[in-house]
């Protein structure tokens, strides 16, 4: 048998957000954890920050719960992308003969459905299973990210 599944996230704080003319620059600064997943359900964990030593508190949730919602994700992005194909076809096939509000209630469906289509595909390729608990205002300027 395997040992207990670890996920390795790394903690940032948001040192500076300098809006520019043309650039912006965001700079954070970073520490890496490695948190154990429980063996069922969701466990609370409380991760200090590098910076401001604040308490973070993360929420890691089990490995079969991450990979159900990682699948969801990826079904969502397939039936939208379903979806923005069938009405990008009846758009095309009724063309300009159909009544005006159809055809553009086809584009708009079709446009919106391939938007959320690269969400979702873009959502179920990132979800690690942890989540940042939001709490006070020092925890607000912190994000958790994976680390590789």
């Amino acid at each position: 048998m395997r040992g207990p599944k670890t996920v390795k996230v790394a903690v940032r704080h948001l040192n500076g957000d300098a809006g520019r003319r043309r650039t912006r620059a965001v700079t954070w600064a970073a520490r890496d954890f490695r948190l154990v997943r429980p063996a069922e359900g969701r466990d609370r964990v409380e991760l200090e920050c590098p910076v401001c030593t604040a308490a973070v508190l993360a929420e890691v949730a089990d490995h079969a719960r991450t990979r159900r919602v990682r699948n969801g994700w990826a079904a969502v992005s397939g039936f939208s992308l379903l979806v923005s194909v069938a009405a990008l076809g009846y758009a095309v096939h009724e063309g300009g003969g159909a009544l005006p509000a159809l055809f553009s209630a086809g584009v708009l469906v079709a446009v919106v459905g391939l938007v959320m289509t690269l969400t979702a595909w873009v959502r179920s390729r990132h979800h690690i299973g942890v989540a940042l608990l939001d709490g006070p205002e020092p925890r607000r300027s912190h994000r958790i990210v994976p680390a590789r």
